[in-house]
């Protein structure tokens, strides 16, 4: 009777850790991100976010984030406009990065002053004119340039997409961890009985 009352009571101990949302962990080792127009068109962006798992956007250049990119349309259009805090889009006030005329396979690199686990990506386009051509290939690396993970993210019309990053970490979760120990103390309890 005791045994059975304990059994029950462990079942439903069980049952309720199991039910707990585990707490989620966010694309671990992440170095640098590369953005692309995904559709053959300029690509102009106007900032980026990307938060860790502190919820702090590393992606800011006064937090150490670099952006870089091979060619931009003219002095007005910098990379660094992208990690510049400001999510306005507008090209006539400096506010987007734009890449030169004509050249439409350009990347814009975002490296973090260290690296990081992401947990979520933001992205801002162009807000003056031209937002058609705001849809992005966006893909994570690690240090070593070999690629996480990669996304397209649609910002036109006036879209600012955000992608939650994928739980990448082989750390198990405090639920999965709570059923295990339940586990080995009913065995271990079994035994006993026996």
């Amino acid at each position: 009777m005791i045994l059975s009352k304990l059994k029950n009571s462990l079942c439903a101990l069980a049952l309720s850790v199991a039910g707990m949302t585990s707490a989620h962990a966010g694309l671990i080792n992440v170095s640098y991100v590369e953005i692309e127009n995904n559709i053959g068109q300029y690509l102009q962006v106007a900032e980026v976010i990307a938060l860790n798992m502190d919820l702090n956007d590393v992606a800011l250049g006064t937090a150490g984030a670099v952006a870089s990119a091979p060619n931009q349309w003219d002095f007005r259009t910098s990379a660094s406009n992208a990690i510049d805090g400001n999510t306005a889009g507008n090209y006539g006030l400096s506010q987007i990065y734009h890449n030169a005329n004509g050249q439409f396979n350009t990347a814009l690199t975002i490296a973090f002053s260290s690296v990081q686990e992401l947990f979520s990506f933001q992205i801002f386009g162009r807000d003056d004119c031209c937002r058609e051509r705001d849809v992005y290939k966006v893909t994570f690396f690690d240090a070593n340039g070999d690629s996480l993970f990669s996304t397209i993210m649609d910002a036109k019309n006036g879209a600012e997409p955000t992608v939650i990053l994928p739980d990448t970490s082989d750390v198990p979760a405090p639920a999965s961890l709570a059923l295990l120990g339940l586990g080995l103390a009913g065995l271990r309890l079994a035994r006993r009985t026996k």
